[in-house]
This record gives C-alpha cells, sequence and structure tokens, in this order.
C-alpha cells in the first residue's frame, strides 16, 4: 500500500506587512511625544500596532489542513473536516498563481448564480491554507506586492473533479503532488 502526506503551506504576509507598517504608525507618537513632552499620541499609536499585529498573525496562523494519498485515494482534511476522493474521479489537476486562482473564482462565480460569493469561495477555498487576496488583512493593499513575490508563482494547485467540482489546495510542494496524481492516475 503506497501512502504519500504533503505538507501545506503557510505564509505570513498579513504580520510582515503589519510589522513592516509598525514604524510609520509608531514614528509620528515618537516625534509628536518628543516635541511636546506628551507621549499620548505614542501610547496610542503603539496599541493600534500591537492589536494589529496580533490579529493578523491570528489571521495567518487560522487556517490549517493536510493532504495525503493513498493508492487510489486523495484524502483532504481540515480540523472541521475531511474528504475522500478517489484518484479516478479527478479529471485535471494543475498548478495555478494566486492571480489565476482569483480569475477561476470570478469566472466560477459568474457561471452558477444560485449560490452567493461568499458560498462559493469557500467551496472552492476549503482546503487551502493560502490566502489568495479575499482574506486578507491589509484588505488587498498589498496583494500586488504578494503576487510578485518568487514564492507565489504557480504555488497552488487547482483540482478539477469529473462532477464539475473545483477545489483549490496549497501543497508546500505543488509540482509533486500534480506528479503523484498524474502517476496514481496512469496506474489507477
Amino acid at each position: 500500500m503506497s501512502h504519500k502526506r504533503f505538507r501545506t503551506q503557510r505564509h505570513w504576509h498579513n504580520t510582515l506587512i503589519m510589522v513592516w507598517g509598525l514604524p510609520f504608525l509608531i514614528l509620528p507618537g515618537i516625534i509628536v511625544g518628543a516635541s511636546s513632552g506628551r507621549f499620548l499620541l505614542f501610547q496610542v499609536m503603539l496599541g493600534i500596532s500591537l492589536v494589529g499585529i496580533l490579529l493578523a498573525a491570528r489571521r495567518d496562523s487560522r487556517k490549517k489542513a493536510f493532504y495525503s494519498i493513498d493508492d487510489d485515494k486523495l484524502i483532504m482534511s481540515t480540523p472541521d473536516q475531511e474528504r475522500t476522493i478517489l484518484i479516478s474521479e479527478i479529471n485535471d489537476a494543475s498548478l495555478v498563481d494566486r492571480v489565476g486562482a482569483r480569475a477561476f473564482l470570478k469566472v466560477l462565480a459568474d457561471t452558477d448564480p444560485s449560490k452567493s460569493l461568499a458560498e462559493k469561495r469557500d467551496a472552492f477555498m476549503r482546503f487551502c491554507t493560502v490566502d489568495i487576496g479575499f482574506r486578507s488583512f491589509t484588505l488587498g493593499a498589498a496583494r500586488r506586492l504578494i503576487d510578485g513575490l518568487p514564492s507565489a508563482k504557480s504555488d497552488l494547485l487547482l483540482i478539477r473533479l469529473r462532477s464539475g467540482e473545483v477545489l483549490l489546495l496549497s501543497p508546500m510542494y505543488a509540482q509533486d503532488m500534480v506528479d503523484t496524481i498524474g502517476r496514481r492516475r496512469l496506474h489507477g
């Protein structure tokens, strides 16, 4: 019995953006405090910055998922749910970047008006641990910066099932998972 387990990606982009913005939030408080002798603005800005960093870290660390392939099954699980898909049910597995995933979700949302965009997004990203820009703490302000990172190119896996359902996964080594699924489809 062949078993292969895949780790999921974890990115701290929201937390890093908050840390990078920290000097811009605190510096005005320091300048006003040094010139007037009253550091109330500094304390308020420091408090806002710390709360922002904590919220960003919580959002970045919240989503967890696990993937494994056992002989003829793809098993995807989160702490809340688990789903098993037969490899023979997979029509296509391909690499995609964040921009492509967002575009695919928009096309998917336009095709079936019976469900809301939030329902479609949740079903599409149920087992994905990477923020593609919809759950971003920065409200999309750094989306272009994150999309341009070398680590953001072809790091997601788009799985199309024979039933027409589409899932987005975020394995650490997406190409390895595509190759494993392809080999299992050929030998299965």
